[in-house]
């Protein structure tokens, strides 16, 4: 568990630690998630939004994803309350995991 939240890094904790500090869920990258609107399985994240710091001190976001197809918006919270807990999307209804991540999208 790590007291700074910086993306892709390795890094040294407040209490010397050493390991991979970030979460998965940045911008650019593609969810394996269908579209609400026209159920194509390409979301994209668009935005992540730092919203506050959870009692474990994980880092909680909103994340905004977007679709490539149609350009439907959706969003949910990662690191709900706890660290590697996230909502559901607030259309799809569907909780989002890491194994959702397909790909970087290099465009």
């Amino acid at each position: 568990m790590f007291y700074n939240n910086y993306d892709d890094v390795h890094g040294e904790d407040k209490w010397g630690l050493v390991g991979q500090v970030g979460d998965p869920f940045r911008e650019g990258r593609v969810l394996a998630i269908p579209c609400t609107k026209c159920r194509k399985k390409k979301l994209i994240i668009a935005e992540r939004n730092w919203m506050a710091t959870n009692n474990d001190h994980s880092q909680r976001y909103q994340i905004v994803v977007a679709c490539l197809n149609c350009g439907a918006v959706d969003e949910f919270i990662a690191n709900n309350g706890r660290e590697n807990k996230n909502s559901k999307l607030k259309f799809a209804k569907v909780i989002p995991e890491k194994a959702d991540l397909i790909k970087e999208n290099k465009e």
